[in-house]
C-alpha cells in the first residue's frame, strides 16, 4: 500500500518528466510555427505538428496521468479493505468509477458491490432522517 507521500512523490517524477520533455520541444525547429498565429486553432496545429513525435505523445500521457490523479484519492484507494464507509461514499461524490472502488476493496462480483453500495446508501439516509 503507498502512502500519501508515496503518491506525492511518485506525482513529482511525473511532473519532472514533463519538464524534461517540455525542454526537448524548446529546441525543436517547429516550435516556432506552433507559437505564432491566433489563438483559434492552437490545438489543431499542435496535434497536426507535432502529433506524431514520440516526445509530444509520452508529454500528452504523463500530462493526462497528472489531470485525472488526486493524490488525496488515491491515497484513499490504496488503503484497500480498509477503506471507511464515509471514504467510500465521498470517492462516489467525487466521481471516482465504481469499478475502481469495487477493484480497491477486492470485491469482483459487481452485482455484490451494488448491494453493498445499495445498503451504504440505506444506512445513510437513515442517519440523516
Amino acid at each position: 500500500m503507498k502512502t500519501k507521500e508515496e503518491l506525492r512523490i511518485s506525482k513529482k517524477k511525473k511532473f519532472l518528466k514533463v519538464c524534461k520533455t517540455l525542454r526537448v520541444c524548446d529546441s525543436c525547429l517547429f516550435k516556432e510555427l506552433v507559437m505564432m498565429g491566433d489563438r483559434s486553432n492552437d490545438r489543431e496545429m499542435v496535434e497536426a505538428l507535432c502529433g506524431g513525435c514520440p516526445n509530444y505523445i509520452e508529454m500528452r500521457k504523463v500530462g493526462d496521468e497528472l489531470w485525472n490523479t488526486d493524490t488525496y484519492l488515491e491515497a484513499i484507494l490504496e488503503k484497500k479493505q480498509d477503506i471507511t464507509t464515509q471514504e467510500i461514499l465521498m470517492l462516489l461524490d467525487e466521481g471516482i468509477p465504481k469499478k475502481r472502488i469495487r477493484e480497491a476493496l477486492g470485491i469482483r462480483s459487481a452485482m455484490e458491490f451494488r448491494t453493498f453500495i445499495s445498503g451504504l446508501v440505506e444506512n445513510e439516509r437513515r442517519l440523516y432522517q
